[in-house]
């Protein structure tokens, strides 16, 4: 980043006759001025005032003092952070010290922002609305323990993860206010955020098969199809898997970078994959559903239905006496896009293949992998895939 002092004569006050020194702020994708509490009668560049500026001397004497703090600033500071980077700035070159009573909704939009991921910047934007439904003229100052018990109440009867999140949320955003210097204040020294361990959503050897095997209707096969393949993939997460790009696949194996994590992930493909993959084949992407879908949550929300309506159908009348078909006994009651994953797992574990073997295969980073390990971890996954594809059959 890059920064100018500047004196626009457009600027000149009507009633001092001043003009205001301002500071712009150059970076790669834009510019913001701050303008300072410094004023002149010369236009001057630099650092070098007009001889004639009444208080020559002192002024000169705060802008070098100004640069230099500005340096400092620069160097100790996160230049991605541009928000963060403008706030301490401007708290530099003004000498007003930044208000933490801004309403903290805004500051988790802001915090929001920075973040890469679309899903975690909607969980944030989602913390947002829901700080701003309880209590619209909520602080920093004003958030104590109390605050976060009456919060936690306003959320109703939800479960315990989904009260953590939040909770989570606005720690993260009061830690990154902390390193920013916007506010002292912490709610959260002594305050516990709970959690509790989500069931395991894996379906059994028998299930899995039925799935497989089952007669579905002509408009099921390719949400049945897309879930077989996500298992024979290592149980490989729905996002990963509709956005797989042809070059992923290469030599009878798919590498990508795991959308959650951003880590490296190689799997086998065995010909039960290889067979679901060329009867889908998409265009712009590895599989089909992308094609038609903007989003792979689109997609993932009507798979997650026909997963639930996949068993057999009985045809009955409804109170208008018009004729539609209804499941009436599903092979799995609660099964969605997930549960192909945790099966592969339950198996994995059921068939004693090792923990560590098993985080390999769902992308875990169960250990720090050096490229010393690589090959040597590439044939335990597919030691593994090969024994849990030959158990199902």
């Amino acid at each position: 980043m890059r920064y100018y002092i500047i004196t626009d004569e457009k600027r000149r006050s009507a009633s001092t006759g001043l003009i205001p020194v301002q500071f712009l702020f150059k970076y790669n994708s834009g510019r913001f001025v701050i303008t300072s509490r410094i004023g002149v009668k010369f236009k001057f560049k630099g650092l070098f005032l007009n001889t004639k500026e009444v208080n020559v001397k002192a002024k000169t004497r705060k802008l070098v003092m100004l640069t230099e703090e500005i340096d400092r600033v620069l160097l100790e500071y996160d230049l991605n952070d541009i928000n963060s980077l403008k706030r301490k700035l401007k708290i530099v070159i003004t000498g007003e010290e930044q208000k933490s009573d801004i309403l903290l909704a805004d500051y988790i939009k802001e915090f929001a922002s920075i973040k890469k991921k679309e899903g975690t910047q909607n969980l944030y934007l989602l913390t947002a609305r829901k700080v701003s439904s309880f209590d619209a003229s909520a602080s920093f100052t004003s958030v104590d323990s109390r605050w976060l018990d009456d919060f936690v109440a306003s959320l109703g009867d939800v479960s315990t993860n989904y009260i953590s999140i939040h909770l989570r949320n606005l720690r993260s955003v009061f830690n990154w206010a902390i390193d920013n210097e916007i506010t002292d204040k912490y709610p959260f020294r002594k305050y516990k955020i709970r959690s509790e361990k989500v069931k395991i959503r894996n379906i059994s050897v028998d299930e899995l098969r039925c799935i497989r095997d089952f007669p579905v209707e002509e408009w099921q096969k390719i949400y049945r199809d897309m879930f077989m393949l996500s298992f024979y993939l290592c149980g490989i997460n729905p996002i990963d898997l509709l956005n797989l790009k042809h070059s992923d696949l290469h030599n009878g194996r798919i590498s990508y970078k795991r959308a959650k994590t951003g880590r490296l992930y190689d799997v086998p493909v065995f010909p039960e994959a290889m067979e679901i993959i060329k009867g889908y084949k998409g265009k712009k992407y590895l599989l089909c559903p992308m094609d038609n879908y903007a989003n792979y949550k689109d997609f993932c929300h009507h798979w997650n239905s026909a997963l639930k309506k996949i068993g057999k159908v009985e045809v009955v009348a409804d109170k208008t006496g018009k004729l539609r078909k209804h499941v009436y006994n599903p092979i799995v009651k609660n099964i969605t896009i997930y549960t192909a994953r945790y099966t592969f797992a339950s198996i994995g574990a059921e068939l004693d293949i090792p923990r560590e073997t098993i985080a390999l295969c769902l992308g875990h980073a169960w250990t720090d992998v050096t490229s010393h390990y690589i090959n040597y971890d590439l044939k335990k996954i597919d030691n593994a895939v090969k024994d849990i594809l030959l158990y199902i059959k």
